[in-house]
């Protein structure tokens, strides 16, 4: 049965499983496929919606029209990819859908213009798909003025995204129903063949091999360069890919941890990113998966031309000797690779030393400060891996990296425990008697109730 059409629409169609398009009509077809399915699987609604603050209820209605035209005839010739309609029978929600796929961006003009519509139709946000990557949904990969955003939202997915919280919802079993089951598992098999125009972030921009062989030669690096600027937009969008790709891996959500102050200010986490590159030749994020013994910190070190994954656990306090303190952590990491290695971290100034996981197992004493009367407050596991001319290459250090990153997970993240304090052992009462001492009076009359 065909939906109703909301007022400012003259026509329009239910979004369609199997849409009639022509082939060169292909971003209409994967959108028009992607919310006919959302429609259909609440699960899906409820994660990929809550992006934008909206919340599906069990009464909650999730609509979805294509070839949209407007009746206002000087909208009449915008044709949005698909329009949104969220109904909890007290408020509806309604958002315009502009979809790209492949390698084609979003166009500015069009992305303002449909900004422009939707404050005029009364229409509540936009929400572009592309295979852009941003940080989170609220920031987009188009600039456009705050004045026109006060009463419209707009939002971002990435196809990458939409097809790994698919992926989640697989793995998780968070759909009961046979039937909505399937129709994911049909997406999931959708979004994932190449064929389909979706894309992962896959190289660096181009200007990533100067940056590396200015680093090698010594140059000094300017935070006003657009090969910096370039180098770290790519990075930031690397490090949501990353998460994307770990969250495929693990089977759960996995996060990039930034500060609240750079969360909110898409310019200033470019900057920060920026200085990185200028002042340290580095570039560095933190990923957090859930309940994991630590978070996951991950440094591309362009001088040295290497990628180390780490993780930071305190040390069980419980034991006295430093030799006691390793044995507890090596228990727990039960295979040895030569990238990995053991950072003690110690009270006070005394620095940190650091030993191969390998060469621990045989001599653990070697991880011991000179001053022989300290014990680790801390250790810190790596993953150091060497990179050569892979580092400077746009798609081989992506390549790496996410090579790298579930290689730890998988050696050191999937076994690490965090130290828990053991509870306190019962204290003898200073005013109870002792039993020894107790008279068979006190002790009531045999087969008695207390």
């Amino acid at each position: 049965m065909m939906k109703e059409l909301p007022d400012f629409l003259s026509s329009g169609d239910e979004a369609r499983l199997f849409p009639v398009l022509a082939e060169t009509s292909k971003e209409k077809r994967v959108a028009s496929i992607f919310l006919a399915v959302m429609t259909q699987i609440p699960a899906l609604a409820k994660e990929v919606l809550a992006s934008t603050g909206v919340r599906v209820g069990k009464r909650t209605t999730v609509q979805a029209f294509t070839e949209v035209v407007f009746r206002e005839k000087a909208f009449a010739n915008c044709r949005p990819d698909g329009l949104i309609v969220i109904d909890t029978g007290r408020t509806r929600w309604s958002a315009l859908i502009e979809a790209k796929i492949g390698k084609n961006g979003l166009d500015v003009e069009q992305v303002q213009r449909y900004v422009e519509i939707a404050r005029a139709q009364g229409i509540d946000a936009v929400i572009t798909v592309s295979n852009q990557f941003v940080s989170r949904a609220d920031h987009s990969p188009v600039n456009l003025p705050k004045t026109l955003l006060r009463r419209v939202s707009l939002f971002h997915w990435s196809w990458t995204w939409l097809a790994t919280i698919c992926e989640i919802l697989g793995y998780q079993n968070a759909v009961d129903d046979t039937e909505q089951f399937y129709l994911l598992a049909q997406l999931n098999d959708f979004l994932a063949h190449p064929a389909t125009g979706v894309e992962r972030f896959t190289q660096m921009a181009a200007q990533w091999k100067d940056i590396v062989q200015s680093v090698a030669n010594d140059e000094k690096l300017k935070k006003s360069s657009s090969e910096v600027e370039a180098s770290a937009a790519s990075w930031i969008a690397e490090e949501r890919d990353l998460c994307l790709h770990m969250s495929s891996h693990v089977g759960t959500r996995v996060d990039s941890i930034v500060e609240r102050k750079l969360r909110e200010d898409p310019a200033a986490r470019l900057k920060e990113q920026i200085s990185s590159i200028v002042e340290t030749h580095m570039l560095t994020s933190k990923l957090r998966v859930p309940d994991c013994a630590s978070d996951i910190d991950l440094c591309a070190d362009i001088a040295r031309k290497t990628v180390s994954v780490s993780m930071t656990v305190k040390a069980p306090t419980d034991r006295k000797s430093t030799k006691a303190r390793l044995n507890w952590l090596l228990r727990m990491l039960p295979q040895n690779d030569e990238r990995i290695f053991v950072r003690a971290l110690w009270p006070g100034r005394c620095p940190p030393t650091m030993k191969p996981i390998s060469l621990l197992r045989e001599e653990p004493e070697l991880i011991q400060t000179d001053n022989l009367d300290l014990v680790p407050h801390g250790f810190e596991i790596l993953m150091i891996e060497g990179l050569g001319k892979r580092f400077g290459g746009r798609r081989t250090v992506i390549e790496d990296i996410e090579r790298i990153v579930p290689e730890f997970y998988d050696l050191v993240g999937a076994n690490l425990k965090a130290w828990q304090a053991p509870p306190p052992k019962p204290v003898k009462s200073r005013t109870a008697p002792d039993p020894g001492e107790l008279e068979p009076n006190d002790l009531g009359d045999a087969g008695s109730l207390p």
